[in-house]
């Protein structure tokens, strides 16, 4: 049989873990010189409790080599076989060590490891589709071929609360930070094939959301409305959307590894 194997920085809630036999291996946070596996949604609030009050930047780690390939050995042990998907190589070096600790379990060819080229709630969109395709009796090669054409127009975007959190990852300069601030300017992060840029710069919160809503594609096959530290902008998200797309909807909510990056923020994510 296939398992799926993921690393935490697809969000996905224990519930649908549990359900479908899905394994998380989780990246790492240091933060304050406490160190801790990033966890599932539903754990984050005591860490954002401190991250949004602080002025402490986290860093975060990959998983280590050994991790992976025991989680590999234990699932070849069993007689199955595995689909691994990871955090985008352009993001962390997660795959990197996925990929090396496949050449070094006891059965290589029993694994195959997908870059998601993406994170956050893309990669749960693309397991659950690959749930759908295993259900069905499809093989990891034709598993592959589905995911990548999914992958030609899946995005995440974001709207970050403030530009606090840029500027302090060096993502943009200080002054542009204090201007964009005085001028309540919200950028649009959009994350496609491995790629973060910003799409758009909209002056106030409402404009912003509307504008991220402008951009989900008419044929997506799900839609995930998405937050990061309980943003005070997610209701309002929510309320934009509410109605517009009659796709599978799906909450979602960000943590550690990503937040480091971005800060309190809403967002949508879809595939199609």
């Amino acid at each position: 049989m296939i398992k799926i194997i993921t690393d935490s920085t697809a969000y996905i809630p224990s519930e649908y873990l549990q359900e479908n036999d899905i394994k998380v291996i989780p990246l790492r946070v240091l933060f304050k010189e406490e160190e801790f596996d990033e966890g599932l949604p539903g754990s984050y609030h005591s860490f954002f409790e401190v991250f949004t009050k602080e002025k402490v930047f986290p860093k975060t780690s990959q998983p280590s080599l050994i991790e992976f390939t025991n989680m590999y050995n234990e699932i070849i042990a069993n007689g199955d076989e595995a689909i691994v998907y990871t955090i985008s190589s352009s993001l962390s070096g997660t795959n990197s060590v996925a990929n090396l600790a496949k050449e070094q379990c006891s059965a290589p060819e029993k694994i195959t490891v997908i870059d998601s080229q993406s994170a956050c709630q893309t990669t749960w969109g693309y397991i659950m589709e690959t749930v759908e395709l295993i259900k069905a009796g499809k093989s990891r090669e034709e598993i592959v071929q589905a995911i990548s054409a999914l992958q030609e127009n899946s995005t995440i975007c974001f709207v970050p609360d403030s530009l606090e959190y840029l500027a302090r990852g060096g993502r943009i300069g200080k002054v542009s930070a204090t201007i964009g601030t005085i001028l309540n300017l919200k950028p649009i992060l959009m994350f496609k094939k491995g790629t973060l840029g910003c799409e758009k710069k909209t002056i106030g919160i409402n404009k912003a959301i509307l504008d991220v809503i402008s951009m989900i594609p008419q044929n997506i096959k799900k839609l995930f409305i998405i937050h990061i530290a309980n943003s005070k902008f997610f209701e309002l998200l929510k309320s934009k959307l509410k109605g517009k797309f009659n796709v599978p909807t799906f909450e979602g909510e960000i943590g550690p590894v990503v937040a480091a990056h971005i800060g309190p923020a809403v967002g949508v994510a879809w595939i199609c």
